[in-house]
């Protein structure tokens, strides 16, 4: 009998085997969309998603080079599956879903990027989302030196190597690349989600990904801030009044402070009104 021992205070054997029973992160994109949406199917898009992993299989095993099978990758992924941005004057919480990337072959960055980069790890490639100046892309690392990032609403590709001879001080001037894994991914699509249905007055919808977000991060000052901003426009100012005092009491030198305390007065100001 093997004992497997570990120390009862250390909590990374833990967190080790609650990322191994995840999900991959276009998975938990996916199945986000029945909580705002209860009454999606998502079957099509499961089974659109494993036919072209099906094919990405299919291509491996006629690929033995990285650099070309990123290649024909990429070329499958635009030229023939004809994945884009979209052209169309569609609400921007519709294209940042993944389900309707999927079936449209149209998104945002975003759920492009997630798309992309899930196909590039099925095909073996250390591929994931990046974010550099704000801006979504894909980064295919060859070595630890070279490799390729990818602007995802048009597949284009941009090669780099980092010198050998490069110092700490050349490396802050480079453009700062941000990778993105798994769950920051997932955090990342909610977040856009979330604003995206504030944007079209979705409340609820935008709540749904607020409760998402906190089951993930926590009592964190600015989920809660969001929370309460919400939870006024559905109608619960109480609730919102104590979200709103949360982040004014955790976080008192946020620049928009005097906004949220202003808020809060005006919450308290229209509760006396209602009890009198």
């Amino acid at each position: 009998m093997i004992t497997l021992g570990f120390d009862e205070h250390d909590d990374s054997y833990f967190d080790e085997a609650y990322d191994d029973f995840l999900p991959p992160a276009i998975y938990r994109c996916i199945q986000a969309e029945s909580k705002w949406d209860p009454q999606i199917d998502l079957t099509p898009s499961y089974e659109i998603l494993t036919s072209f992993e099906q094919e990405i299989d299919a291509l491996c095993l006629q690929t033995s080079d990285e650099h070309v099978r990123l290649d024909k990758l990429l070329d499958r992924f635009y030229s023939e599956w004809l994945f884009s941005a979209s052209s169309l004057k569609v609400p921007e919480y519709k294209l940042n879903c993944i389900s309707y990337t999927l079936t449209m072959r149209s998104g945002s960055p975003t759920t492009l990027a997630i798309l992309l980069s899930h196909f590039l790890q099925h095909a073996k490639l250390d591929a994931c989302v990046s974010i550099t100046q704000g801006d979504i892309g894909i980064h295919v690392a060859m070595s630890d030196e070279e490799g390729y990032t990818i602007e995802p609403s048009s597949g284009q590709q941009s090669w780099y190597i980092i010198p050998e001879n490069v110092d700490e001080d050349n490396a802050q001037e480079q453009e700062p690349l941000e990778l993105i894994f798994d769950d920051e991914v997932y955090k990342l699509f909610l977040a856009q989600q979330k604003w995206s249905f504030i944007s079209e007055n979705k409340f609820g919808h935008a709540l749904n990904c607020v409760e998402m977000l906190m089951d993930i991060i926590g009592d964190d000052p600015y989920e809660r801030r969001d929370r309460g901003y919400l939870l006024n426009q559905l109608g619960c100012p109480k609730m919102a009044r104590d979200d709103l005092q949360f982040f004014v009491d955790e976080c008192p030198d946020d620049p928009a402070i005097e906004i949220i305390q202003h808020q809060i007065e005006e919450l308290e100001d229209n509760n006396n009104k209602t009890h009198h």
